[in-house]
């Protein structure tokens, strides 16, 4: 019960900052989303800080990385099209896909989400890219791998603009990646 009732808090505070920001929302509005005492909240997060990054953090794709790291695949190209696919269906609900970018916009201002954007940017993503090396007997440039992490947020920043199916732009994004 006491999870659920946290759950729920974390839900509704995710949909708030999604549409306020960080700065805008108010814990009044969260206790009334969640439909719970403003008491409850600060009995769960202490203050809004705490219910921030927490709800930030869920907005950081860590679960696709790690689902990544942890799947056998059977050649880069593989790899490359599982972490899109994943990535961009990660995203797909708009509240997450908001409170992402808030999140970005927002790293200098929260030192734990900075620190889990840069693991995400350049730890995950660099891993990954190390293993698809691998499997490809080739070297990226640095270059060449911060694109295809910029050609996924492109993906994102502009969810409703995009023409093509998740499957589609990731198919065309990982088709010739790592031919030169």
């Amino acid at each position: 019960m006491k999870a659920d009732k946290k759950e729920k808090i974390l839900e509704a505070a995710i949909k708030v900052f999604s549409g306020k920001g960080y700065d805008q929302a108010t814990m009044d509005e969260i206790a009334m989303e969640a439909n719970v005492s403003k008491g409850l909240l600060f009995f769960y997060y202490e203050n809004k800080e705490n219910l921030i990054i927490e709800s930030a953090l869920k907005s950081v794709p860590i679960e696709v990385m790690n689902a990544i790291d942890n799947t056998a695949y059977l050649d880069g190209n593989g790899i490359l099209y599982d972490l899109g696919i994943k990535f961009l269906y990660y995203y797909k609900p708009s509240d997450i896909r908001n409170l992402f970018l808030y999140t970005v916009s927002n790293k200098n201002k929260y030192p734990a989400l900075k620190d889990k954007l840069k693991d995400l940017c350049f730890t995950s993503f660099d891993n990954v890219f190390s293993r698809v090396e691998r499997m490809a007997d080739m070297k990226l440039s640095l270059a060449k791998k911060r694109s295809f992490f910029g050609s996924l947020l492109c993906y994102l920043i502009w969810w409703d603009e995009n023409d093509q199916s998740i499957e589609e732009y990731t198919t065309e994004l990982v088709e010739g990646f790592l031919a030169y």
